[in-house]
């Protein structure tokens, strides 16, 4: 399965992005098992897009395979966007802070341990 992770660059490394539409990068990676493999670091280019933000982002994503999203928080517009495109989303437990490195967030999704999101969630 090919998940995306909203990133942020912090450092030599990456945090999960509070901003889903206006994450700068996504990293996208394969699961397989109880393990993942970065495939790509995606430069996002419509984080300054004011409408149809979520839409482009999920086209986006879509044309790389991607069929869930591992995110801090995702709006409304852009949940139904990947509802609607068959991409599942799950959250980082809000517990976990602001600052969970992308690595954190692709291990508890490959341990099973993030529960798939019901409905849009925005994480300030």
């Amino acid at each position: 399965m090919i998940v995306a992770v909203p990133a942020i660059k912090a450092g030599e490394g990456y945090i999960v992005s509070p901003h889903f539409g206006r994450a700068p990068f996504f990293l996208l990676a394969e699961i397989s098992g109880s393990s993942y493999k970065v495939l790509e670091v995606l430069r996002n280019e419509y984080t300054s897009h004011q409408h149809g933000r979520g839409v482009s982002v999920t086209e986006l994503l879509k044309s790389r395979g991607v069929e869930a999203v591992i995110a801090l928080g995702v709006g409304p517009g852009a949940f139904t966007y990947l509802k609607e495109a068959g991409v599942a989303v799950y959250y980082v437990p809000q517990e976990a802070g602001l600052r969970v490195p992308v690595e954190k967030a692709l291990e508890l999704f490959a341990q099973g341990r993030l529960e798939r999101a019901h409905e849009a969630r925005e994480f300030d």
